[in-house]
C-alpha cells in the first residue's frame, strides 16, 4: 500500500495537538473520557475542588455522587444552562464555568476564572462505532468535537460532513443536542464548516471560515500563510483557545427555538475586533462595519451591545450606555427579540418602540438603562432637554447609510454630547455605524483610514463571500432585459414647447399607454405561469416593482383582467401608503384594494396561494420573504435603490437548497444594474472626503444672488437661540421678504439657488458631525437661515401652463425581449471619488416644436429597433475613445472648447481604422457620410469623457 502524504491521524492531528499545546490546551488521555457522560470526570471534581472546596466538601457526597447530582442537573436544563448559570447540588448551586471579571474589583473572581482549564483528547470512543478525532473540554465537559480530512490523502470537507451524517449517532451521548457537545467542526487542510446539531441526513454545515483575500479582493474561504501547516490555523490559535471559548459560552452562546446558536466566525472576528481596538485606543471613536446581506446583522449588532455595556478599560467602564438606533418609524422586531435573550438583569435593556414616546427615551437614557433600542427620530424631540449630558455612550446605527445624514444624526449627536458644540468631535461617544451599502459620507463618518488613504471600513463581511458561502444568492444569475418599442404621432396642432416640460409629460403618456401595459403583463403572466408557478413546491412569489402608485394600481387591475381571461388564479396583493385617485377617478387605496389590513400584509403574502405583490417604493427595503423568487422591474433603479430593490430577492430558504431567481426588466440596461452593484460587492472606499472648503464654496455660490443678506442672518439665528416667546413673530418678516425676492428669479435660476441651499445644509451637517462645530459664526448663520428658508420654500416649478399631449398618440407597441444574462459574475468596483456638492443642473431653456422632439424620440426608437445589433459597435467605439492617449492628453492640457476639436478628429479616425476590409458595412458608412448621426450619437459623450480624462 502506498505511503499516504500528510495523513490526518499521524501527521495532521498530531501537528494541531502541537499547536493547541502552544496555546495551553493540555492534552489528556482518552481513556479518561466517559462516554455515558460525555465527561471528564475527574477534571470536573479537580475543578470544583480548586474553585468552591469548602461548600464541596459540606456537602458530603462521594466524587461519584457529585457528578450524578449535576448529570441531572444537565438532563434537566442542558450543558449550555449549566455551564452559564451553574449547577443545584441537594439545595447549593456550583459554578462550573467562572466568567471573566473584567471591572478588576474582585480578585476571587479573577483568581477562580485562571481556575478553568481547556483541555483536549484524541481518539475519544463515543460509542461502539463512532472515534472522534479530537475533543475539546471546558473543566472537563465536552465543548467541542473535531473531525479532520487531509486533501494530500485525497479527502476533503465533503468527507467530514458525510462522516457527521452517516456514522454519528444523535442518540449518543457526545453527539446528543443540548446534553451533548455544544459544537461540532469539521475541516481539511482549506475549510473549515460547523454546526451546533447533528440529525443524520438532516445534518446543515454552516461555513466557519476566516474569509480569503483584504478589502476589495475578499471572498469566502481562507487564506494560506507561511508556516502554518493549515489554512484553518485560527481554529486553535484564535477561536478554541481559553479566553475565548469562556467568552462564547457566557457572551455569545444561546438557545432559540431549541437550537444553540454558535455565531458565525466573522461575527465573533468583529466583536473581538472592536474589543481590543477600544481598549487599545485613546479615545472615543468611530467604527464601520460593513456586513452583506445574509451576515446575520441582527445577533451581531445583539452581541455587540451586550459586549460594549460590559467593557471594561483600566478598571472603568467603557460605556454606561449603549444605545441601538435605526432610522426605520419601528425598531426592527427581529432586533428586538435578538436584545432580549441576551441574558439581563431586569431593566437592563429596553426597547422604545412605536408606541413609546421620546419622553421614554429621555427618562431611559437618564436613569442609566444599560442598553436602549430606539428609533433616531425620537432624539428629535429631546435634544433641547439633555444639555451638557456627558454620560459615556456607544452607539450602534442600523442601516448607518441612510440614518447618518441630516438632522436626525446631527440630534443624536447634540443630545448625548456635552461637547458637542466645542471645537472638535464629541469626547463620550463612539459610533458604530451597520451597512451593507455605505455611501459615500457614510464612508467619511464612520470609516478609518487604511495604508492607501482610502476611507474604508473597519470590519468585513462582503456581499461576495455571502455569495460564495451560500447565504445569499445572485440575484443577477438570471437577469432579463426587455426593449419597449413605439411611434408617437402628432395628431393636432404644432406648437412650441419647453422641451423638457414636454419629455416628461411625454413620459408619462408612454407610462400610462394601455399596448404597454398590456404587453408587459402579459409577458409578466406567462413566464409566472411557465417559469416560477411550480418552484418551492408551488409556494414561490413574485413582486413587480412600479415607478409609481398610479403604475401600481394601472398594472395590478391590467394583470387581473389578463389572469381572468386565461383562467391563472395567481390572487395577487398590492402595496402603497396612502391614498390614490385611479384614471378613473376613484380613491383606491392599499386596504381597498387587498381588503385587508396593511399590518397583515406580510403575513398575507405568505400563503401559499398568494403569489404576486405589485409594489410602489414600500416594500422595496426591510422585506425579508424568502420564497420570492422572481422580481419584474418597470422603475428606473440605480445605486442603493438598485441594490437594495433587486436584494429582496437573494435570501435562501432551508427547504429549498436549490432556490433560483429572476429578474424580468423593462426599464434599466444590465450594464447600468451591474454598475450598481459594483462598488458594494466586495470591500466600498472612497478617496477623499468633502471638507470645509466644499461649504465655503457653496456659501459663496449662495452670496452671488445677492438675496440673502448676513445681517438678516444673524438675526434670524439669535432669535432661534433664544427661543423667546416672540421669535416666530420676529423671524417671520425676513423670510417674507427673501421668498419675495427669490420670486423675482426666473425658474432656472430659483431651482440652481435651491440646489445651493440644500447642499449647503446638507454639507454643514455632515461636517459638524465630523469634526465638531468649527465653523466661523457666518456660516453657522447661514445654515440656519437656509434650513427655515427651504421649508418656506414652495416646489420650484414652471409657470407655463402644461402642455397637450391629447394630440399625440402612442402607436405601434411592441415589447421584445433584448437579452437575458446567466451565471453573471458581479465585477467589483470598490473605489470611487467622492460626488462633488453643487447645485442642481440646469440645462438652457428653449422653445421648439412638439413635432422635433417626436421626431427625435421616434428616431431614436428606429434605431434601438432597427439596428439593434450595432449598439455592441457603439460600445467598442466608446472604449477606443476612453482608451486613446491622444484624447487624455488633449483633455489634461486643453479647454473644453479646444478638446473637442481633438475629439472629433479622433472620432473620425477611429470610425476609418474600423471600416471593415470587405468595404461595405451600413452602420459605418452612415457614420461617416452624416455629420449629423454622428453628432447625435457621439456629441451627448463628449463632457462626460472630458472630464473623466482631466481629471485622470
Amino acid at each position: 500500500m502506498a505511503k499516504t502524504i500528510y495523513d490526518e491521524k499521524t501527521q495532521y492531528q498530531a501537528d494541531i495537538i502541537k499547536e493547541f499545546a502552544k496555546n495551553g490546551v493540555i492534552e489528556r488521555k482518552a481513556s479518561l473520557y466517559d462516554k455515558n457522560l460525555a465527561m471528564d470526570k475527574e477534571l470536573v471534581i479537580e475543578f470544583l475542588k480548586a474553585t468552591q472546596e469548602k461548600d464541596l466538601n459540606a456537602l458530603n457526597l462521594s466524587d461519584d455522587e457529585i457528578i450524578g447530582k449535576i448529570n441531572e442537573n444537565i438532563l434537566k436544563n442542558g450543558i449550555l444552562h449549566s455551564l452559564k448559570n451553574g449547577v443545584s447540588i441537594n439545595g447549593k448551586n456550583f459554578e462550573i464555568l467562572y466568567a471573566k471579571e473584567s471591572s478588576g474589583y474582585n480578585e476571587d473572581l479573577a483568581q477562580k476564572y485562571e481556575q478553568n482549564k481547556i483541555t483536549i483528547m484524541q481518539e475519544v470512543i463515543a460509542d461502539d462505532r463512532s472515534r472522534v478525532d479530537l475533543v475539546v473540554f471546558v473543566n472537563g465537559f465536552a465543548f467541542a468535537c473535531l473531525e479532520l480530512k487531509s486533501n494530500l490523502s485525497g479527502q476533503n470537507i465533503e468527507h467530514v460532513e458525510k462522516q457527521y451524517k452517516q456514522d454519528r449517532d444523535p442518540s449518543t451521548r457526545l453527539f446528543s443536542p443540548k446534553i451533548g457537545a455544544i459544537v461540532f467542526f469539521g475541516m481539511d487542510l482549506h475549510k473549515c464548516v460547523m454546526t451546533t446539531e447533528l440529525k443524520k441526513e438532516k445534518t446543515k454545515f454552516l461555513p466557519f471560515d476566516k474569509g480569503k483575500g483584504k478589502g476589495a479582493l475578499s471572498g469566502a474561504g481562507n487564506d494560506t500563510r507561511d508556516g502554518k501547516n493549515s489554512d484553518v490555523w485560527y481554529l486553535w490559535e484564535e477561536v478554541l483557545v481559553k479566553d475565548n471559548i469562556i467568552n462564547l459560552i457566557t457572551n455569545f452562546i444561546f438557545e432559540e427555538n431549541g437550537q444553540v446558536i454558535f455565531p458565525r466566525y466573522h461575527q465573533m472576528d468583529l466583536v473581538n475586533k472592536l474589543k481590543n481596538d477600544i481598549l487599545q485606543s485613546t479615545g472615543y471613536k468611530n467604527y464601520l462595519i460593513q456586513h452583506s446581506a445574509g451576515s446575520g446583522k441582527t445577533k451581531s449588532i445583539a452581541w455587540l451591545a451586550y459586549t460594549l455595556s460590559s467593557l471594561y478599560k483600566d478598571n472603568k467602564i467603557c460605556f454606561e450606555c449603549v444605545i441601538i438606533a435605526t432610522d426605520r418609524k419601528v425598531v426592527d422586531k427581529q432586533l428586538q427579540n435578538e436584545i432580549k435573550k441576551i441574558k439581563h438583569e431586569e431593566g437592563y435593556i429596553i426597547t422604545l418602540d412605536e408606541d413609546r414616546s421620546s419622553e421614554d427615551l429621555k427618562n431611559a437614557i437618564e436613569k442609566g438603562v444599560k442598553i436602549i433600542a430606539t428609533t433616531m427620530q425620537k432624539f428629535l424631540h429631546i435634544k433641547d432637554d439633555l444639555k451638557n449630558f456627558s454620560t459615556k455612550c456607544a452607539v450602534i446605527i442600523d442601516e448607518a447609510h441612510s440614518s447618518t445624514s441630516g438632522a436626525n444624526m446631527d440630534a443624536v449627536l447634540d443630545t448625548l454630547s456635552s461637547d458637542f458644540g466645542g471645537e472638535n468631535r464629541p469626547k463620550n461617544i463612539s459610533l458604530f455605524g451597520f451597512s451593507a451599502t455605505p455611501k459615500q459620507s457614510t464612508l467619511q463618518i464612520f470609516g478609518q483610514k487604511d495604508e492607501n488613504g482610502l476611507y474604508a471600513p473597519f470590519h468585513l463581511y462582503s456581499m461576495k463571500q455571502a455569495i460564495e458561502e451560500g447565504y445569499i444568492l445572485n440575484v443577477l444569475e438570471n437577469y432579463t432585459t426587455y426593449d419597449t418599442f413605439y411611434k408617437l404621432v402628432l395628431n393636432g396642432d404644432d406648437e412650441e414647447v419647453n422641451p423638457n416640460r414636454a419629455k416628461r409629460q411625454l413620459r408619462e403618456l408612454i407610462r400610462q399607454n394601455s399596448d404597454i401595459i398590456e404587453q408587459r403583463v402579459a409577458i409578466i403572466v406567462e413566464h409566472f405561469a411557465s417559469n416560477i408557478k411550480n418552484m418551492l413546491d408551488g409556494t414561490a412569489k413574485a413582486m413587480v416593482v412600479c415607478d409609481s402608485i398610479k403604475s401600481v394600481i394601472r398594472y395590478y387591475y391590467a394583470f387581473c383582467e389578463y389572469c381572468k381571461i386565461k383562467g391563472y388564479d395567481f390572487k395577487p396583493l398590492i402595496a402603497f401608503s396612502g391614498e390614490e385617485i385611479d384614471d378613473n377617478g376613484e380613491i383606491q387605496s392599499e386596504v381597498k384594494i387587498n381588503g385587508i389590513s396593511e399590518a397583515m400584509l406580510p403575513s398575507e403574502f405568505d400563503k401559499d396561494d398568494r403569489r404576486i405583490l405589485f409594489v410602489a417604493n414600500k416594500y422595496q427595503t426591510g422585506f425579508d420573504q424568502k420564497k420570492l423568487c422572481a422580481m419584474y422591474v418597470m422603475k428606473k433603479l440605480s445605486d442603493i435603490s438598485a441594490v437594495q430593490t433587486l436584494s429582496r430577492l437573494n435570501r435562501t430558504h432551508k427547504l429549498y437548497p436549490n432556490k433560483r431567481t429572476f429578474v424580468l426588466d423593462f426599464t434599466n440596461e444590465f450594464n447600468d444594474i451591474m454598475n450598481s452593484f459594483s462598488p458594494y460587492y466586495t470591500q466600498t472606499s472612497i478617496k477623499d472626503g468633502i471638507d470645509m472648503a466644499d461649504l465655503i464654496d457653496l456659501y459663496e455660490k449662495i452670496a452671488s444672488f445677492n438675496i440673502l443678506i448676513p445681517l438678516d442672518e444673524k438675526s434670524v439665528s439669535n432669535a432661534i437661540i433664544t427661543m423667546g416667546d416672540n421669535a416666530v413673530s420676529e423671524i417671520r418678516p425676513y423670510f417674507v421678504k427673501v421668498i419675495g425676492e427669490i420670486n423675482k428669479l426666473d425658474d432656472s435660476q430659483k431651482v440652481k439657488l435651491k440646489g445651493y441651499l440644500l447642499n449647503y445644509v446638507k454639507v454643514y451637517l455632515h461636517l459638524k458631525i465630523i469634526l465638531g462645530d468649527i465653523f466661523k459664526p457666518e456660516m453657522k448663520y447661514r445654515y440656519v437661515f437656509a434650513d427655515i428658508l427651504l421649508k418656506h420654500m414652495t416646489e420650484v416649478s414652471n409657470n407655463s401652463d402644461d402642455i397637450d399631449i391629447s394630440v399625440v398618440e402612442v402607436r405601434d407597441v411592441r415589447v421584445l425581449e433584448n437579452e437575458t444574462r446567466e451565471n453573471v459574475n458581479i465585477i467589483s468596483d470598490p473605489v470611487s471619488e467622492f460626488v462633488e456638492f453643487g447645485s442642481m443642473r440646469i440645462g438652457k431653456e428653449t422653445m421648439i416644436k412638439l413635432s422635433e422632439i417626436l421626431k427625435k424620440i421616434n428616431d431614436n426608437m428606429n434605431l434601438s429597433m432597427e439596428e439593434n445589433s450595432n449598439i455592441q459597435k457603439v460600445i467598442e467605439i466608446t472604449e477606443q475613445i476612453l482608451s486613446n492617449n491622444k484624447l487624455k492628453s488633449g483633455a489634461k492640457n486643453n479647454e473644453i472648447s479646444e478638446f473637442r476639436k481633438i475629439y472629433e478628429e479622433e472620432i473620425e479616425n477611429i470610425l476609418i481604422s474600423n471600416y471593415p476590409d470587405s468595404g461595405s458595412d451600413e452602420f459605418y458608412d452612415t457614420l461617416l457620410n452624416s455629420a449629423e448621426y454622428k453628432k447625435d450619437l457621439f456629441e451627448p459623450l463628449l463632457d462626460n469623457i472630458y472630464r473623466q480624462m482631466s481629471r485622470a
